[in-house]
Order: structure tokens, then sequence, then C-alpha cells
């Protein structure tokens, strides 16, 4: 069992959009399951603050306009980048999902917000560690426009609610190799304290 759990948290990655087959679809079905085993995260007083907003079929496009169209909205024309641009552009014929991961701030305020962001969080690595097992790819992706007033209005948000980030979902190109990565051990992160 160790040796299970060992490598499932090992072999979390993330695949970038490019690296999808856009010719093969995920069924909603699977979509569901991820988000099922998803919310088994912790929450303080069991607030589960998440909310999830999933873009399939034509609703792809539909976000990833918005998503150009808040880009244009909050950067001076000056730093507009035709790169970024492009690639919103080309990640609709990628992409099978996007999945919206979303904090709904508990309406009794019984618990600091940040513990209701970390939850949330929670519910984000549980979908990473499901993918691999699921053969889908993913990639989370953030930046300015997921955290503008914008984009909360357009997931009809509320004034404290946050979008954490949007899940871009598909199946990965046949014999795609995950890059190697490292990560600095813990010993060099910790701190033991005995008196």
């Amino acid at each position: 069992m160790k040796v299970i759990i060992s490598q499932i948290i090992k072999d979390r990655h993330s695949t970038w959009p490019a690296n999808f087959n856009p010719e093969r679809k995920i069924d909603n079905a699977l979509i569901t399951e991820i988000l099922d085993l998803a919310i088994w995260a912790p929450s303080h007083g069991l607030t589960q603050p998440w909310k999830f907003i999933v873009f399939h079929d034509h609703g792809i496009r539909k976000f990833f306009e918005k998503q150009q169209e808040i880009y244009l909205e909050i950067t001076p024309p000056d730093q507009v980048k035709e790169s970024k641009i492009k690639k919103l552009e080309e990640k609709i014929s990628q992409v099978s999902h996007v999945v919206t991961v979303c904090m709904i701030r508990d309406h009794n305020r019984k618990y600091p917000e940040i513990e209701e962001i970390v939850a949330t969080s929670c519910v984000i690595e549980n979908i990473y560690l499901s993918l691999n097992a699921f053969g889908i790819a993913g990639y989370l992706s953030t930046g300015d426009v997921c955290y503008t007033k914008q984009m909360r209005e357009f997931l009809h948000l509320g004034p404290e609610d946050q979008c954490l980030g949007f899940f871009l979902l598909g199946y990965p190109k046949d014999n795609l190799k995950s890059p190697l990565r490292k990560r600095i051990p813990a010993a060099e992160k910790t701190v033991w304290i005995s008196a």
C-alpha cells in the first residue's frame, strides 16, 4: 500500500494542452467520477466550500473567448501579447473539458477564509491525483484573468467567492513522455523541535 500511494503522489504531473490528443474527448461521466473523488477533501466544520463549473462541447469556445475578452480588458494595449491570444485560440480545439474550481465562501463566516481556500486547494490536488488512474492529461491554469471581477461575474460567483483555477483536461497524445521532475528534499525545508 505504501508503495502504491507513494507512486501515485510522485507520478502527479501537469500536461499542457499542446500535448493533448484533440481527436479524443472525455466522456462527461468520467469527469463526474473524477469530481466525485475530488470532494473527499478535508474542510473545517465540513463546510465543503468547493464548486465546479464544467465547460465542454461548445462551452469550450465560450470559455476561451471570455478569457481573451478579459485579458484584452485588463491588459494595457502596449502590453498585449499576440502570442497569448493565439494560445487561447488554439486551446479551443485542443481541450476536451475545462473544470473551473471555485471556493464558495460559507455564508455563516464561521471559519477564516484562508481555511476555505485551503480546503478547495485540497480538492485540486485530489483531481490531479486522479488523472493518471483514468489515463487523462491535465493542467491547472491560473493567472491574472482567473482572479478578476470579470471572471467572477462570468462564473456567477458571489463577491466573497473565488475562482482558484481552471483545470484544462484531455487525453494525452500517444507515447507522450512525462518530463523528469525534481523536488527539494523535505529535510531541507524541515525544522525539528524537541524541547
